[in-house]
């Protein structure tokens, strides 16, 4: 998240987008909640804006910090991050399919490498695909890590069977011939060292799962400071320096303004809050 913003101030200042200096606070910790506390602290301010993913959702669902998704102002939705699922090169579970046959057989079979947390982008993406396979997710063993590296240490390790993790955290040891990557989550196929690997849909399994990232401000904002950021921000994703950003981290482009924004994160809470309630981690 960090590294997302600071390039985009980059791009944003080096296209000269910007009326005034910027500067990018880093508020690290709880998932995002410490992040979105800070913003609502400036209520109705057009000048702060924050990079959000679904932890702003997920995080009030499961009372982690107190900010609502419904208390703080849409205005673009930049890009989705995928998610793919990988298995040790010597593995038993040979693909995607191979992996839904033995959850139905037994759920709790599959020993699954989470980071960072229950609830967090990687264990939804896990649990959207056997939801979708008509297996129960509760019952799936999961090992929790405290990063997406630490879960593929454990995965090479023989600790766990199935890691899915950011696209780019797999690339070093899938360039290494040390796991095999066997579904994405995301809705098309990757290009590059991805262009081989068949999305969920296309195994048959109808579980579409990414981590997005929009660009949230304060609550109160007015109408036309959203419209504003938002029209500025479309701006920066058509200069060549985003599109190159986009491609070589293998994100799905997908600009959204404020009201579109606004709609997307009402139909992700009540996803994400039927998929937590079936998972019991909504409190």
């Amino acid at each position: 998240m960090d590294t997302a913003t600071r390039t985009m101030k980059q791009i944003l200042d080096a296209a000269k987008l910007l009326s005034a200096p910027s500067v990018v606070i880093n508020k690290p910790g709880a998932g995002g909640a410490i992040a979105y506390q800070y913003l609502n602290q400036n209520p109705g301010s057009g000048r702060h804006l924050a990079l959000a993913s679904p932890s702003l959702i997920t995080n009030r669902l499961m009372a982690i910090g107190d900010t609502d998704p419904r208390d703080v102002t849409p205005v673009a939705t930049l890009f989705s991050e995928n998610i793919v699922f990988m298995v040790r090169t010597d593995s038993s579970i040979t693909d995607g399919k191979a992996l839904i046959a033995r959850l139905k057989k037994d759920p709790g079979s599959v020993a699954w490498g989470i980071a960072t947390a229950l609830g967090g982008a990687n264990h939804i993406a896990a649990a959207s695909v056997m939801k979708a396979a008509g297996i129960d997710p509760g019952a799936a063993h999961n090992v929790i890590y405290k990063a997406g590296s630490a879960a593929l240490v454990g995965l090479l390790g023989g600790e766990v069977e199935v890691v899915p993790v950011a696209t780019l955290v797999s690339l070093p040891q899938l360039a290494a011939g040390k796991v095999r990557v066997i579904a994405i989550s995301s809705p098309e196929r990757l290009g590059g060292a991805l262009a081989n690997v068949p999305t969920w849909t296309e195994l048959g399994v109808n579980a579409i799962y990414t981590s997005w990232r929009m660009i949230i401000a304060p609550r109160g904002t007015n109408s036309a400071d959203a419209r504003a950021a938002a029209a500025t921000l479309e701006k920066m994703a058509a200069t060549p320096q985003w599109k190159a950003e986009v491609g070589k981290n293998y994100w799905i482009s997908r600009f959204l303004g404020p009201e579109a924004t606004q709609k997307f994160l009402a139909d992700q809470m009540t996803m994400h809050a039927a998929l937590l309630g079936q998972l019991k981690l909504s409190k």
